[in-house]
């Protein structure tokens, strides 16, 4: 009887392993199959023809492009785009790392200055010696702007300073503060180059142009910014397609639908793919990760399949460029910027195909969501039911709560999380503090200083349903213990 009811046991413990190794496999083949749909290429010796070609027949879409900060993503530096105070407030100042074999624990300064109507910055290069350094282009205006010079070689590196526009300060930028010369991440270092670290998601169309035997980059792209190519992928075979269906006829021996037919066949618009290929244009820029092939100029066999960014075209499977390696808090959350993606595909959206394009529009000029505040939310929210703790805060949104400022761009919550979940003050005290672990009530700066326990104390209070009465209120005689708040 014993061995019948083992063997019983046995089998119900093999049948419940193999209905959760079905699901496993039936849910990849369901992603697999999902993003196999945009494996056709129809970018097949295409090349990148630039957004000005685009406007010629899209021209609406172009002008409202152009004033977003798409384009702002890498400029050539002049006194229009250069927003740093290189005259006045024009020194940086950091200890070295004790890391550092020469210069650790010393204070070394790097001064920015103007000159001839150009643009320098005066630091420690990779050699270990002071030079002043050109500035080429800049990158960023919103948050914060960083700066590009180029070495000899035809080599981009971006500088070691950041100007933070918030503070109006200046700030280390992989400088000395915790690198140092020959440590792989300095900012000069050999296995820097920003045409292999940053360019790709900073311009269209990057062709790195790197020559081994010269030890030489040659680098060109077609548009500063994320171009219309950047989304919709190399358009040359797009632009022949008018020619090759309109060649030899007029307007009254010309049959449109047939063009229509070859334009859609020869570009990918994000909006028709299906919902996690859609995410994935966005997501080449919007994640932080590294290319799942060993990657670099320097090595044989560049470039590579695979290689990430630059590898990617719209409509690829994102997954195989690269593996994810974010930045995060002990919940999940982004604590870094341009992880968009990697927040996204843990949220209640991924999960239902709610990909960025429902909320967000590439082409307007002003807001960068398609509707502003919570009318976004509420256009598909409309039955979240009035619980007191939406009604705590007359003054208080859905983003406030569910998209809260808790990652890092230049400064701390300047970057709204995409997991579109509430966390919880209990989640600070979990993790030993706001520093730890941020949370969306602290995050306002209504609550910026408010105690953690008091906050949590409230927050119960709603769920009881019997505000508005004070928190306080509601504190118990015994306040719980860090460790209880979380289980």
């Amino acid at each position: 009887m014993q061995k019948d009811t083992m063997k019983i046991f046995k089998l119900g413990i093999t049948g419940v392993l193999s209905i959760f190794l079905i699901i496993t496999i039936f849910s990849f083949m369901s992603q697999a199959a999902e993003t196999s749909k945009t494996t056709v290429n129809p970018f097949a010796g295409a090349k990148y023809v630039g957004s000005e070609k685009c406007k010629d027949c899209h021209w609406e879409e172009y002008y409202s492009w152009k004033g977003t900060l798409h384009t702002k993503k890498i400029q050539p530096a002049d006194e229009y785009t250069v927003i740093g105070d290189f005259v006045k407030n024009n020194k940086l100042t950091v200890k070295v790392t004790e890391k550092a074999p020469e210069l650790g624990g010393q204070e070394v300064t790097t001064t920015m200055f103007k000159k001839d109507g150009k643009f320098y910055v005066n630091t420690i290069g990779p050699d270990g010696k002071f030079h002043d350094y050109e500035i080429t282009h800049v990158i960023g205006i919103t948050w914060k702007q960083r700066y590009v010079t180029k070495f000899p070689n035809g080599a981009l590196h971006v500088l070691p300073v950041q100007w933070n526009t918030q503070t109006q300060k200046w700030v280390d930028y992989h400088g000395l503060a915790k690198q140092y010369p020959g440590d792989g991440a300095y900012w000069g270092d050999i296995a820097r180059p920003w045409q292999l670290k940053c360019g790709s998601c900073h311009v269209t169309g990057l062709n790195i142009g790197y020559d081994a035997k010269k030890d030489r980059f040659d680098t060109t792209w077609v548009d500063n910014g994320a171009g219309c190519e950047a989304c919709h992928g190399p358009g040359s075979n797009h632009v022949d397609a008018l020619n090759v269906y309109f060649k030899g006829k007029s307007e009254t021996t010309s049959k449109p639908a047939e063009y229509i037919k070859a334009a859609a066949e020869t570009i990918v618009n994000p909006a028709k793919l299906p919902g996690w290929s859609s995410a994935m244009v966005c997501g080449q820029c919007h994640n932080r990760g590294a290319s799942t092939a060993d990657v670099s100029p320097y090595k044989e066999g560049f470039p590579k399949k695979y290689g990430y960014p630059y590898g990617y075209l719209p409509g690829n499977t994102l997954q195989l460029f690269y593996t994810e390696k974010p930045g995060l808090w002990p919940d999940g959350s982004s604590k870094q910027h341009h992880q968009q993606y990697n927040d996204w595909k843990q949220s209640e959206h991924a999960r239902a195909k709610v990909t960025c394009i429902q909320c967000h529009t590439a082409h307007k000029t002003k807001a960068p969501t398609k509707l502003t505040g919570d009318k976004g939310c509420k256009d598909c929210h409309t039955t979240a039911k009035p619980v007191a703790v939406h009604r705590i805060h007359t003054f208080g949104s859905c983003l406030d709560c569910h998209m809260s400022g808790i990652a890092k761009s230049a400064e701390a919550g300047d970057i709204r999380s995409h997991t579109v979940k509430f966390v919880s003050p209990e989640l600070s005290i979990k993790a030993g503090g706001v520093d730890k672990q941020p949370n969306s009530c602290s995050s306002c700066h209504h609550h910026k200083d408010t105690p953690l326990t008091d906050l949590v104390e409230w927050l119960d209070a709603a769920k009881k349903a019997d505000m508005p009465k004070p928190f306080s209120a509601h504190r118990k005689e015994e306040p719980k213990k860090p460790e209880e708040y979380v289980k």
